[in-house]
């Protein structure tokens, strides 16, 4: 009997020794924040001869304007045609994509930080979010911005606090020739998700804002846009 109750436990021992190595890192894992930028354009019209075609969309920043994703990450050649830079604005930074080609193709792109530490760690400094420290971005709100107008007026850092709303935020066009057609549009699909992180089974909110709208292809300049933003508690959607 006496043998029996050592080998229960140590059968026992064991199997808590084997339980801890397998799910300790699940326990322990840490998820730093992050940030993915979807972005799609269409039906852009021809540029103009021999001059400059730009379109420029918001970019993923905190209530105070701060942007989360590097400049660094953008800019370079990653879409076809086009050339990808962050631009100051009488409205803030905007994300600029420009082109002297005599085409516009479509512009398809995603940004994404990636989130774990090891691999954060490997990447260029110039690409790490620009205020990820001491896990404090994993709490703070995100959204796209420029932001022209909130419900109520009331100010970016209330807003953002909602767990849902919808803003006025900006795209820009300019230096394209409209087609003969009046009813021409430009399809703008902006999708950003800002992950707060996971520390110990322990998952922060999801900021997400959208952006799907249709703008005339003869408008010229800056036009307001809706944004729907929307906050995902825990980051677990059930809709």
């Amino acid at each position: 009997m006496k043998v029996d109750y050592v080998l229960k436990a140590i059968t026992a021992v064991l199997a808590v020794v084997v339980f801890l190595f397998l799910f300790a890192p699940v326990f322990s894992e840490t998820i730093l924040p992050g940030n993915s930028y979807a972005i799609e354009i269409t039906d852009l019209p021809d540029p103009a001869v021999n001059g400059t075609a730009t379109v420029m969309v918001p970019i993923p920043a905190n209530a105070t304007g701060e942007p989360v994703i590097s400049e660094g990450a953008f800019v370079g050649g990653q879409v076809t045609g086009w050339q990808a830079e962050v631009r100051e604005t009488p409205y803030g930074k905007m994300l600029a994509f420009t082109t002297t080609g005599g085409y516009a193709p479509d512009i398809s792109v995603s940004f994404e930080v990636l989130q774990t530490a090891d691999e954060l760690q490997r990447l260029p400094l110039h690409q790490r979010p620009t205020n990820l420290t001491s896990w404090e971005m994993k709490r703070e709100p995100r959204l796209l911005v420029p932001v022209l107008a909130t419900p109520d007026n009331m100010s970016v850092a209330e807003f953002s606090r909602l767990s849902s709303g919808t803003y006025t935020t900006v795209v820009f066009l300019d230096g394209f020739v409209p087609p003969p057609e009046d009813v021409a549009v430009v399809t703008f699909s902006l999708d950003y998700r800002g992950v707060g992180g996971t520390k110990r089974l322990m998952r922060e909110n999801t900021w997400t804002t959208t952006v799907n709208t249709a703008v005339m292809s003869t408008e010229s300049g800056f036009v307001p846009v809706p944004a729907d933003y929307r906050v995902i508690a825990g980051g677990i959607d059930f809709s």
